[in-house]
């Protein structure tokens, strides 16, 4: 008869370092079995995330030709945007059901839950397209916001990962999706400047600055891909499509800002970077259909060993979990072979030492995501505070005026596209004139313009 401290998960008997080994093991089962579901999970959320793109950039064109060109082509995106949230939705509405006791796994929820109440918003954004209640710009960071909720999960997934070989195909899948995201945000800045026919500082700066940090994205993407896989983002990114798109950014940041475009039109922008996205969505693909078949693979190898157990546990395990060391260099001498401040990341599992610098950047890059969820709350109160100015303003020229509300917002309007302004810039510049709005001519004021 026993006491029952023999006895291990399942049912079985062994020494105290058996029982811990295949509790070791069932755990890397459900840690596996976990990223799986975050893999297909990410595989949804990327298929949304692309669809969202083109309606961003389609929804810019139409703005920017204030309603008379892409009303077809976003009306086609839109439908397409609307279908792929009806299934990230209802995987998002299972995905507590499969995945249980992650590790940080109230962030990731928290991560879920925004990027839902994101989605909740895309109705009334849609309506405000469609009337033309929103500058182009204004509808840029709205649809940037929604995506960056939706790409907020991808990187919770990555960062959360405690595989190390599933979570460096994480990493280097959400840095890619991240460089196709600024792709996407180059697309639709440079469309509404195309359409409008000139850009602004604003703009200019902008685009100038999208095209660097899309080029560190794929960078810190290729150190972490397998080689094949980098080899399929450079072929993809070769021949005519990426030429002509690199020919447009020299035409947008030598002449942008004097309307010099030498022929090159909104349409014809949207659509040579249309085909370089979505020759970038089917690397994506691969890398998801990659990252499917490494959990898989990997789970099957834990089932393995934990099948195998049985034949182990007389010696003394030999799997060693990879170590990783941050190591900081005080020898300023040595400090070009590792980071550029004099530190790096080494690891115990053969990590390539060229890797150094990019893991420390995706260690601070998430440290400064996490810091920017603090900030959230004040962007929201940010936008509270802007929509009660617009509203000011409104009331204002309501009463000077004596038009509608909705008269009241579409000159507010109007005059933000004519200025290139935000609605927000406008309203506030006429709450500073209330003053002279409110008070009438006086009556010598009067008798002058009279005569």
């Amino acid at each position: 008869m026993t006491d029952g401290r023999d006895a291990a998960p399942g049912g079985t008997t062994g020494s105290p370092a058996a029982r811990f080994l295949r509790v070791a093991r069932l755990c890397r089962i459900r840690d596996v079995e976990q990223l799986l579901s975050v893999s297909e999970l990410v595989r949804d959320m990327g298929e949304l995330i692309h669809a969202l793109q083109k309606e961003r950039g389609a929804s810019s064109i139409y703005l920017g030709s204030n309603g008379l060109r892409f009303v077809a082509d976003l009306a086609r995106r839109t439908e397409d945007s609307r279908r792929l949230e009806l299934v990230l939705r209802a995987r998002l509405e299972r995905v507590d059901e499969r995945i249980d006791r992650m590790s940080s796994g109230a962030q990731f929820y928290t991560r879920v839950a925004l990027a839902l109440h994101a989605l909740d918003g895309m109705a009334a954004l849609r309506e405000q397209v469609a009337s033309l209640s929103l500058v182009p710009q204004d509808s840029v960071k709205a649809f940037t916001d929604v995506i960056g909720h939706l790409l907020n999960v991808v990187f919770e997934a990555a960062d959360t990962a405690a595989d190390p070989a599933i979570s460096r195909a994480l990493v280097a899948l959400f840095n890619f999706v991240q460089g196709k995201e600024y792709a996407g945000q180059e697309r639709a800045t440079a469309g509404a400047g195309f359409t409008r026919g000139h850009f602004d500082t604003a703009e200019h700066r902008r685009l100038a600055d999208l095209m660097v940090v899309q080029n560190r994205a794929f960078q810190i993407f290729r150190e972490f891909a397998a080689p094949a896989q980098a080899t399929v983002f450079d072929m993809a990114m070769a021949g005519p499509v990426g030429g002509e798109v690199e020919r447009m950014r020299a035409v947008a940041l030598s002449g942008g800002r004097n309307g010099d475009f030498d022929g090159i039109t909104g349409e014809a922008w949207y659509e040579h970077t249309t085909r370089r996205i979505d020759a970038m969505k089917t690397v994506e693909d691969r890398l998801a259909e990659d990252l499917r078949l490494l959990c898989t693979a990997t789970l099957a190898q834990a089932r393995a060993d934990l099948d195998n157990l049985a034949g182990e546990v007389d010696g003394t395990p030999d799997a060693v979990v990879p170590v990783a060391m941050m190591l900081l260099n005080p020898d300023p001498a040595e400090t070009a072979i590792g980071s550029e401040a004099g530190g790096g990341v080494y690891a115990l599992d053969g990590l390539r030492p060229k890797l150094m610098r990019s893991l420390l950047d995706v260690v601070q890059a998430q440290s400064r995501r996490l810091r920017d969820v603090s900030l959230e709350l004040e962007s929201a109160r940010t936008a509270l505070s802007e929509r009660k100015v617009i509203d000011r303003a409104k009331g204002l020229l309501m009463t000077s005026r004596g038009v509608s509300e909705e008269d009241a917002y579409r000159l507010m309007r109007k005059t933000a596209m004519n200025q290139n302004k935000r609605i927000v810039d406008v309203a506030e510049a006429i709450l500073s004139m209330s003053d002279i709005l409110r008070s009438p001519p006086r009556a010598n004021e009067g008798a002058a313009t009279a005569g």
